[in-house]
């Protein structure tokens, strides 16, 4: 049985309560007068996702063909998907910590062994540790890429020092890329598959370009593998929907146009939650991308402190407990309203003086 999953049920229970949701984590989402609506056929369409979608994608990732890319809904369903068509009960698996929960979660459901390695106190891998903790047993490495919480990305030689060392003990890569394209400095990394074979990288339109109403994510991997999360997704959600399909290549057409409206937002943004907590007592590393900003408070129980900055001011934060690290919270930055974002986090920093 799979565990609850703390971070969604926290939030499906409060956020439509709140009057200051800062637990979203990716950038404001569009609306429909902000994107092309094509007018389509309501139909199943390709189980696969549609051919052009896949072709369009494909594009994206030197070298790989439009059968090397299923469509999913959303980022949820591509990293589902990986988990059943690559890991089986009893496997071993390493998984960098904090992320985002849900791949942990899938690989306690499946009876996966799994392994932490957690960032140090900067936010970064260790790649020593990791080339310690592999053994002849593991069948996989996990990678959030830029990090959900902590709004990091790997620098490319990170990336390539990861990859060597799967390379040399034949260990798959999965990577969770949903927040590729929105690295604060305009320099997109390369996706793992870019340089990796055995590499597999899930992504969605949700958190850059604005779009997670739509559900559509993907994975891409070889044929082979694709060709078996197809196998599996026949049994679930059948095919990804059409319009949502549709939408999603007219926005990837543009994409440079939607990923520079995101790091405005993170910018921006960045600088005004730097100028609001400066006199606080907390810990923060400043991230290089996402628009996610993760504090460590001077309090032993963010699940209570969250819970009562909530009922109190009508504030939603994301707990730490719900990444397993206790004393953080998960702040999202993704409004493109100052005005509602500076009153949302003086709240917040009002209510962290008040807190006992």
């Amino acid at each position: 049985m799979y565990p609850e999953f703390c971070l969604e049920r926290w939030q499906s229970l409060r956020d439509w309560r709140a009057k200051y949701v800062l637990s979203e984590s990716g950038v404001e989402p569009l609306d429909l007068s902000e994107i092309k609506i094509p007018n389509v056929k309501l139909e199943y369409g390709h189980t696969k996702g549609l051919i052009k979608v896949r072709q369009l994608i494909a594009s994206l990732y030197p070298g790989k063909k439009e059968d090397d890319v299923i469509i999913t809904a959303g980022g949820a369903e591509a990293n589902h998907l990986t988990i059943l068509s690559t890991i089986k009960s009893g496997d071993e698996v390493i998984v960098e910590m904090p992320n985002y929960m849900q791949i942990p979660g899938l690989l306690r459901g499946i009876n996966a062994r799994l392994k932490y390695i957690w960032l140090k106190d900067d936010f970064k891998l260790d790649l020593n540790e990791l080339n310690e903790i592999v053994s002849k047993n593991t069948k996989a490495i996990v990678i959030t890429n830029p990090n959900n919480p902590t709004g990091m990305a790997l620098s490319e030689s990170e990336i390539k020092g990861i990859i060597e060392i799967a390379e040399d003990n034949h260990v798959t890569v999965i990577a969770d890329e949903v927040y590729r394209g929105l690295e604060h400095d305009g320099k997109i990394r390369p996706s793992f598959v870019d340089l990796y074979d055995n590499a597999i990288s899930t992504n969605s339109m949700s958190k850059v370009y604005g779009l997670p109403g739509i559900r559509i994510g993907w994975v891409v991997a070889s044929k082979e593998l694709v060709d078996r999360m197809w196998s599996i997704r026949d049994y679930t959600s059948i095919s990804p929907s059409v319009i949502g399909q549709e939408i999603t290549y007219n926005v990837l057409l543009e994409r440079e146009k939607f990923m520079d409206r995101a790091r405005r937002i993170a910018l921006n943004n960045m600088r005004l939650m730097e100028r609001l907590i400066s006199d606080l007592d907390v810990k923060w590393v400043k991230p290089n991308a996402t628009v996610l900003a993760y504090l460590k408070l001077n309090v032993k129980n963010t699940y209570d402190f969250s819970e009562k900055l909530f009922e109190k001011y009508s504030v939603l934060v994301n707990p730490g407990e719900c990444f397993e690290m206790p004393g953080y919270v998960r702040i999202g930055l993704g409004s493109t309203n100052t005005e509602f974002l500076s009153e949302a986090l003086s709240l917040f920093v009002r209510y962290l003086r008040e807190y006992k």
